[in-house]
């Protein structure tokens, strides 16, 4: 149902078939971002970046069932919205980069421990924003190895909010999706809160 752009190529508009078409998408856009083992996938009118893992089942579902009903291919799906939190955005983007999964499966029992592994309290904040790691601690692929970055702590109260209404049951898997991935933060945090929407979570 949807069109794919690999590993930060050029591609130009295309055609619209079936309200199914590719948005311009220049070389650079996401220098530095869109990397490989991630790929862009356009429903409709809207753009998504998700790990190779998961973009066979996102691009076969609709722009409605991931957005709105957020269930796609028998999966929940949770979506990083890059708008609101560019720099979770980045982490978890880099991290796809990095070879770490799109398809997570919740295990809340871990948190603590795979938190503790992934952000301990060494972990170097120098401009007073907060330690984000990907894949999640209340995930069984989190904890040591997972990768972290630090992060506006607002953007990490968002996620709290955000992410804790969209997880499924533990022992479930789901989707990991970044909506608006132009706003994707190109360079790492340095202090300055960057967000397009920063009001709401």
């Amino acid at each position: 149902m949807g069109s794919r752009t690999k590993g930060g190529g050029l591609l130009l508009p295309l055609v619209l078939v079936g309200g199914i078409g590719v948005v311009a998408y220049q070389n650079g856009l996401l220098d530095g971002v869109l990397d490989d083992g991630v790929e862009r996938i356009t429903i409709d009118d809207v753009s998504f970046v998700v790990a190779d893992d998961a973009a066979s089942s996102v691009e076969r579902c609709t722009k409605e069932q991931i957005v709105s009903d957020r269930v796609c291919d028998e999966r929940h799906v949770l979506l990083v919205d890059a708008a609101k939190m560019p720099f979770i955005a980045r982490n978890t983007n880099l991290a796809w980069s990095d070879g770490h999964p799109g398809i997570l499966t919740m295990n809340r029992s871990k948190q603590n421990t795979n938190r503790a592994a992934a952000c301990p309290r060494s972990f170097p904040r120098p401009h007073g924003g907060s330690c984000d790691e990907y894949p999640m601690a209340s995930t069984d692929q989190g904890g040591a190895g997972a990768r972290a970055e630090e992060v506006p702590t607002r953007e990490n109260l968002c996620q709290g909010g955000s992410y804790g209404r969209q997880y499924p049951k533990d022992g479930e898997d789901f989707l990991v999706v970044i909506i608006n991935p132009d706003d994707i933060a190109s360079e790492p945090f340095t202090g300055t809160d960057i967000a397009k929407e920063q009001g709401s979570c």
